[in-house]
């Protein structure tokens, strides 16, 4: 079966609708994993980029942004998919059940076969195609366990640019990649599992081999992170399941140019997603979820983050980018944290881990934590469910000040969840200088009250002025994470298998 969908000139913004929806889903705390999805640029004349490849059950968006011509996607096998005349503003979608080449173009300025405006989505694993002309794709691929025994014996035979193909099985091992270029692939995101036993260091480490993709597996039960990458440029992490990794579920440091997406993680025991210590990283966090850990994301010292279209609930604290010297390349700077779902994060008994485990730990109930960071910015997030805070500006636990933030155009409800008469939408500390907040949407109290005519945007630059109500209670609630309730979190729900992979029969 296909499923396609046409949406006309969406808007960003959440709708109250859309928010309505969300907040009965909190109960549940099995988040289903967020659908992957490639993106196509239409553009006059041509497709960006040309060819993607998917697996069987994503979906591909063809964005018509802006251009004068109007444009039309049909496959090149006729009622495979048809997506009508579009014009400059719409978008286009289709999901991809079955493995196979699908080639496309446009009715208006291409034909079938690669003539003109054309492209071709690859989905799964497909036997190379019989171009007419001989030419086949001879990357390299080894199969695990077909070929090698093990993962790491089949990474070590690798040659740069290989494809190394993982079959379900649940493989108990520590892989170290060293060699650039490898593409790390399970067959079933739900049954090639890697489980550490709670003894192995981190199921996959990427050290310091450039471009190289991890995609589409399940890592669980690792002493420090799922997936790893340090001291490497051009990483990617997508179609994750990170699953009771003590420290990180997917982690990189030091690294540059960097995707992680369409993932899921939870129970770590500092952060479910992380990027730190880069400057100019470059990094992007989209259609991720991080639940049940002790944050969903930190980000600690890193420059040039964007985290976006994701979810994050059942944490302590929802998205926390911040500032330590445990860590070079200080301050962190220029985060951006928009269009995402931050609900309900006031878990406070995971087993402590990195950050948890030191003696100051952090504010539990907050949705977005700002400490001692520089030039972030928080807009178009639907911000929902805490016990203390919404959206909280403060100095770093080491004192750290924060400087020219901006918390704008966000959605912010029931930032005093557990009804203890304490609770601030947004607040701020008074440390730093110019943090400003215009446009939110919100019902409950600011700390300091009406702080979005006090500290407009509009009006930087401005000094802060020490709120001592907020000081107090992060004074007084910052937690001693090693006193504080530890218990093994439930075991998740997620699906048995994979649609569309081999030997999975779900519809």
């Amino acid at each position: 079966m296909h499923i396609t969908t046409r949406v006309r000139r969406h808007s960003r913004r959440i709708t109250l609708a859309l928010a309505g929806c969300l907040a009965a889903s909190v109960a549940s705390f099995a988040v289903p994993a967020v659908a992957a999805t490639q993106t196509v640029s239409i553009r006059d004349n041509s497709f960006t980029p040309e060819e993607v490849h998917v697996d069987p059950g994503d979906s591909v968006i063809w964005s018509f942004a802006n251009g004068r011509n109007r444009h039309r996607v049909q496959s090149d096998e006729r009622g495979q998919f048809d997506s009508g005349e579009m014009t400059s503003g719409d978008t286009f979608t289709h999901a991809f059940d079955k493995e196979g080449y699908y080639f496309y173009y446009c009715r208006y300025h291409g034909a079938p076969r690669g003539v003109g405006m054309s492209g071709v989505v690859i989905v799964g694993n497909p036997p190379p195609p019989d171009t007419g002309g001989g030419e086949k794709d001879e990357r390299p691929k080894l199969v695990v366990p077909d070929d090698f025994p093990t993962i790491q014996k089949a990474v070590d035979a690798a040659k740069p640019g290989s494809t190394v193909l993982i079959k379900p099985g649940t493989y108990r091992e520590a892989v170290t990649v060293q060699t650039p270029r490898l593409v790390i692939k399970g067959v079933d995101r739900f049954r090639t599992i890697l489980n550490g036993d709670d003894e192995k260091g981190s199921g996959i480490t990427v050290d310091g081999a450039n471009d190289v993709k991890v995609t589409n597996l399940t890592v669980r039960n690792y002493a420090g992170n799922g997936v790893y990458f340090v001291n490497m440029n051009g990483y990617t992490a997508t179609k994750i399941d990170s699953i009771k990794n003590r420290t990180y579920g997917i982690y990189a440091f030091n690294s540059y140019d960097g995707v992680i997406k369409n993932s899921w993680s939870y129970g770590s025991g500092d952060g479910a997603y992380y990027i730190g210590q880069c400057l100019g990283c470059s990094g992007l966090i989209e259609h991720v979820v991080g639940t049940w850990s002790y944050l969903g994301y930190s980000g600690t010292n890193a420059t040039g983050v964007v985290i976006r279209d994701s979810v994050f609930t059942h944490n302590a604290v929802g998205v926390a980018p911040n500032t330590l010297p445990t860590e070079e390349l200080g301050p962190n700077r220029g985060t951006v944290v928009i269009n995402n779902k931050i609900f309900d994060n006031n878990y406070d008994s995971i087993p402590a881990a990195g950050f948890s485990a030191n003696p100051v730990g952090i504010p539990i109930g907050v949705g977005v934590w700002l400490p001692g960071v520089e030039n972030n910015v928080v807009m178009y997030n639907d911000i929902r469910d805490h016990n203390s805070y919404g959206v909280l500006v403060s100095q770093s636990v080491d004192s750290d000040l924060p400087v020219n933030n901006q918390v704008m155009y966000n959605v912010i409800r029931n930032s005093d969840f557990d009804e203890d008469g304490y609770g601030y939408d947004l607040a701020w500390d008074g440390t730093g200088e110019s943090n400003c907040f215009s446009f939110n949407d919100f019902e409950g109290d600011t700390g300091p009250p009406d702080i979005e005519t006090l500290y407009a945007c509009a009006s930087r630059p401005f000094p802060g002025a020490p709120y001592p109500p907020v000081q107090a209670h992060l004074a007084e609630n910052v937690p001693n994470s090693q006193t504080r309730p530890q218990e093994e979190p439930p075991e998740p729900t997620r699906p048995s298998c994979q649609k569309g992979a081999p030997g999975c029969n779900r519809h």
